[in-house]
């Protein structure tokens, strides 16, 4: 990657990641706004949007009382509004009529959430073992109250008698989606989400892959003449439960492919075989696959059971998919997913390999 394009990408990046652009907010219009002048003014192509609605539960503050003192806590998106008491007790040992401690991983917090209802739980507490930072995931439904608090707090409530308090607002939130095509021929589509999750900056989940893409687009702009019409798709909601690619699929037409860029820049690049909606594109992440051995770069493809991304309504569609991220990604829906946290050596390796593969994509 050339100096001034990484200079430039590091510009982007900054400025995406220095708010929290959770959907329906003033920081993730101001990014939208960041992104049209930067398309339309800067590089010149015109560019599309399309509005959805959506009405969520979202987070406003959490509260766990114990032992005389008060800590705050963190709703999950989704999480239900209340208050209730009852007896902090490990996942493992008879949940029924008490609250939950449960770890995060393995599966997604709505399947634990949805299991641990099931055994009786009352609510749950989540906290991560790797570090110390609450973790702000998704509920799905589950009509729970679902917190997460750090590590050191997640400590002291074990076997103790609290009273949770969990703060949430339903909204009804008008979703963007901005796209904009380079090239003639049938879709191969490049997506990156600009939404995070409440309460976090998430600069590598996902304002470096939006920033990314823009400094790819920028890159081919005069000089791409391939016989594919790459889209530049990026969605709003993604952390809400992909509600701007499910959107967005509704009309889609003479596209065979997508590439989801997302939680690129951490220290462990993947390509993801498999995820949490099944096996993604056989015959392009074969292309994918030899492109990197022409390039010999050498980048794991893994299984995450976990994983979710805006590829995931296309491969319900039927279209070849490619899912570029890092695995494992401890910072993920955490404090510390702040710009200071980008390795920009391997945000220029991505760059390198992925604007190479599209120009490659139709030999390969």
């Amino acid at each position: 990657m050339r100096a001034e394009l990484l200079e430039e990408l590091k510009e982007l990046a900054y400025f995406l990641s220095d708010r929290n652009r959770l959907s329906g907010s003033e920081g993730i219009r101001e990014c939208q706004r960041f992104v049209r002048k930067f398309v339309v003014g800067k590089l010149k192509i015109p560019l599309k949007e399309e509005t959805f609605q959506v009405e969520k539960s979202i987070p406003v503050e959490g509260k766990i009382r114990f032992d005389g003192k008060e800590v705050k806590a963190y709703p999950l998106l989704g999480s239900t509004w209340g208050e209730m008491e009852g007896l902090v007790v490990d996942e493992d040992e008879n949940v029924e009529g008490n609250i939950v401690l449960a770890k995060i991983g393995r599966e997604r917090e709505s399947e634990k959430a949805r299991r641990l209802k099931e055994r009786g739980a009352l609510g749950v507490i989540f906290y991560m073992d790797e570090i110390d930072s609450p973790y702000l995931g998704t509920l799905n439904g589950e009509n729970v109250i679902a917190l997460s608090v750090h590590r050191e707090t997640a400590k002291d409530l074990l076997g103790k008698r609290v009273s949770l308090v969990s703060r949430v607002r339903k909204t009804r939130i008008t979703g963007r989606n901005l796209y904009f095509d380079i090239g003639k021929g049938p879709f191969l589509y490049l997506i990156a989400h600009l939404d995070s999750k409440p309460f976090v900056k998430g600069a590598i989940d996902n304002a470096l892959s939006v920033a990314l893409l823009l400094m790819i687009a920028k890159e081919f702009k005069d000089t791409y003449s391939y016989p594919h019409r790459i889209r530049f798709l990026i969605t709003d909601c993604e952390e809400m439960g992909l509600e701007g690619a499910k959107h967005h699929v509704k009309n889609l037409k003479h596209t065979y492919y997508a590439v989801v860029l997302d939680s690129l820049g951490w220290i462990n690049p993947a390509v993801l075989y498999r995820d949490s909606a099944g096996y993604n594109g056989e015959r392009i992440m074969d292309r994918f696959y030899r492109h990197l051995l022409d390039i010999r770069i050498d980048i794991p493809f893994m299984e995450s059971r976990r994983a979710r991304s805006d590829h995931i309504p296309f491969k319900e569609k039927g279209i070849q998919t490619l899912f570029l991220t890092s695995n494992p990604f401890t910072l993920r829906h955490t404090f510390y997913d702040t710009y200071e946290a980008i390795d920009w050596d391997v945000v220029s390796m991505w760059f390198d390999v992925i604007s190479s593969f599209l120009r490659r994509f139709h030999k390969l």
